[in-house]
């Protein structure tokens, strides 16, 4: 059973981050590992984070949805984890997968606000619409975390469940008529891509700029941080770090970044950015380990159709450009807009070509590249769900709900 925990422990750990490019919702640590209503069990469980992002992906119908994890200091030594909850506690606090902050209190909506996520709560995130407007103005970031059959559903502030309907017996189905309107648009039968998380003004500007904190080693804004930049806590008008307390030192201005989405069979795998600047390659198994592998996800024509690298992507100074480097081909579907009709075009090998805000790459039919969140299901359910993270959980120690497909 250890080697178990440790397994699902892993996998939960590879849908954290603490990059604002790239999270989609942000949520309490503590708040969820102590919701003892979810799965009936001890008083607080770490494996509950799993069960958030469960809810978070069947909600966006993402199998690659990444939650913004913030952790009050104390958490980190709380004697009811396990130790081994608090060693992944611990590491997952050095590698800045989550955010360490002396005191929770409203930080997940300030994280929330500047970078234009969503916030995951126990209770309605909507209440608190009165110090923070915008959970009013946009709803579908305000998201509640309900038990369900053993499971997690997430309810956001229309009454929605995203991409989910409950059945008359209580199960989670796909939902066969999309999702909110704001989150995908439907053209005869076409599913645009969905426009990404859009920063508050004063989010843009701080995200615009390189931040570093003074302490030693710091994971969150220290010199030897691997993943993008998390959100600085503002205080009085001053950035601070929020491990630390103190001042942020501005260090210049970031090169731009763009999110970016693989979607398989209309299910979104894996969420990248792409920095001014810093190209990216897409294939099947590119020679780089830093590159995006997405062989994994591919099976039959399209595992021998795409080549081991497919694309490249890059941002230049007129906006993000693709160049096809396959064997077999790219093509682009070009949209003028969210609801418009796709038109195809081929790309030419080694000729760069410039991608507008609704553009897709296909790689092949169903294998697809867009901007942030993945595009939603067709009329017709989906084949493909969200595989859940606690797949390998411990059935004594975690009940999985059955969400039929």
């Amino acid at each position: 059973m250890r080697f178990e925990v440790s397994r699902v422990m892993d996998t939960i750990e590879q849908r954290l981050t603490t990059d604002a490019t790239l999270a989609q919702a942000v949520v309490d640590v503590a708040e969820v590992a102590r919701f003892m209503e979810l799965d009936g069990g001890r008083g607080i469980n770490l494996l509950r984070i799993g069960m958030a992002i469960d809810a978070l992906g069947r909600y966006l119908h993402d199998g690659g949805a990444l939650l913004y994890p913030v952790a009050g200091r104390e958490l980190l030594g709380d004697g009811e984890l396990t130790s081994k909850e608090r060693m992944v506690l611990g590491r997952w606090a050095d590698d800045g997968l989550i955010e360490v902050t002396p005191q929770v209190t409203d930080r997940v909506f300030e994280v929330a606000e500047l970078a234009g996520l969503a916030v995951i709560g126990r209770r309605n995130p909507a209440e608190a619409a009165s110090r923070y407007p915008w959970l009013r103005d946009v709803p579908h970031r305000a998201l509640t975390l309900r038990p369900l059959g053993g499971g997690a559903l997430l309810i956001d502030g229309t009454g929605g469940t995203g991409a989910v309907v409950l059945t008359p017996s209580g199960e989670v189905r796909p939902s066969p008529d999309g999702a909110p309107a704001d989150r995908a648009t439907r053209r005869r039968g076409v599913w645009a891509p969905v426009r990404p998380p859009v920063p508050s003004g004063l989010g843009a500007a701080l995200l615009a700029r390189a931040w570093r904190c003074g302490e030693f080693s710091c994971p969150a804004f220290g010199d030897e941080r691997r993943i993008g930049q998390p959100v600085p806590r503002m205080r009085n008008g001053v950035p601070m770090c929020p491990r630390h307390d103190q001042p942020l030192k501005d260090t210049g201005g970031r090169p731009p970044q763009v999110a970016l989405s693989v979607v398989v069979d209309g299910l979104g795998r894996r969420h990248f950015a792409v920095a001014y600047g810093q190209p990216v390659v897409i294939g099947r198994s590119p020679d780089d380990p830093g590159d995006i592998q997405i062989g994994q996800w591919l099976e039959g024509a399209a595992k021998s159709w795409i080549s081991r690298n497919h694309v490249r992507l890059e941002l230049r100074d007129r906006g993000l450009a693709v160049t096809d480097i396959s064997t077999n081909g790219t093509t682009v579907l070009t949209r003028s807009g969210p609801d418009a009709q796709p038109e195809r075009s081929r790309l030419v090998r080694n000729e760069p070509r410039p991608l507008s805000e609704w553009d897709t790459v296909e790689l092949y039919t169903g294998v697809e590249v867009c901007r942030s969140a993945p595009p939603l299901p067709d009329d017709a359910a989906p084949e493909v769900e969200p595989m859940s993270v606690l797949a390998d959980a411990p059935t004594v120690a975690m009940r999985l709900p059955s969400f039929g497909g």
